[in-house]
């Protein structure tokens, strides 16, 4: 199953880029809403190859989750691949520069499922398919106006 959202930030791409792939921010939101993560080998600066592990609960149980920065390649595309129990997660963020101040942000998310747990819990994303997009868009919004509001940081 898969999400597709996009939007248009008023920064340059680099910028964008930086905003969009600061782990940090996304890991102290993950542990805020309960999940516990800590970073495979305890690295500083994101690459291809850098790893997350932990646990997240989902309908009520606490799940495994292994998390994978499969592609790293500032300032175009970002690619994360995603485990938690049965299910598999693929997040893809591409940046195209529109203008030397505009970026086209797309995100693609890309679920898959193997066991049958995964396959309700998927089922039940399906039907709430309007919520899920909307979960997205605002979480990819908020992302933008970060950028936007650092890119006006910097030059002032």
């Amino acid at each position: 199953m898969k999400f597709k959202v996009s939007e248009d930030v008023d920064a340059p791409a680099d910028v964008t880029f930086a905003r969009f792939t600061d782990f940090r921010g996304v890991e102290a939101e993950a542990l805020g809403r309960g999940a516990t993560l800590s970073r495979v080998a305890n690295w500083h600066a994101p690459a291809q190859g850098c790893a997350w592990r932990g646990t997240v609960k989902i309908r009520g149980r606490s799940r495994p989750i292994t998390a994978e920065i499969a592609e790293f390649l500032p300032p175009q595309r970002c690619e994360i691949q995603t485990t938690i129990g049965g299910m598999e997660a693929v997040y893809e963020i591409t940046f195209l520069e529109l203008r030397s101040d505009m970026t086209r942000v797309q995100i693609v998310m890309d679920l898959s499922a193997s066991t049958l747990s995964a396959r309700l819990a998927l089922q039940t994303l399906k039907l709430a398919r309007g919520r899920v997009m909307q979960r997205l868009q605002g979480l990819q919004a908020r992302q933008g106006n970060l950028a936007e509001e650092d890119y006006r940081r910097a030059r002032a």
